[in-house]
């Protein structure tokens, strides 16, 4: 079952309201957001569960989708920190 970031990509993107830097922005927001919860996960700071992690993983891939149909690309994670 996807998360309901699935479907305020979607509202986003359809929004005439909003416009070709506002919907970039936006999203790139929500890119931040789910790498931080994504790297507090694999630091031991949340108690996520492994389908929340696979959530985590997903959105992330909703959201590279989203920004690749507006002409951007995904924030680079680079290798991982120990």
């Amino acid at each position: 079952m996807p998360s309901d970031l699935v479907a305020r990509i979607e509202n986003l993107l359809t929004d005439a309201k909003v416009d070709h830097s506002a919907k970039i922005a936006k999203l790139r927001q929500w890119e931040a957001d789910a790498l931080a919860r994504q790297r507090a996960g694999t630091e031991g700071m949340t108690t996520a569960s492994s389908r929340a992690s696979s959530l985590e993983g997903e959105d992330l891939k909703q959201i590279e989708i989203a920004l690749r149909s507006l002409g951007e690309d995904a924030i680079d994670q680079g290798p991982a920190s120990i």
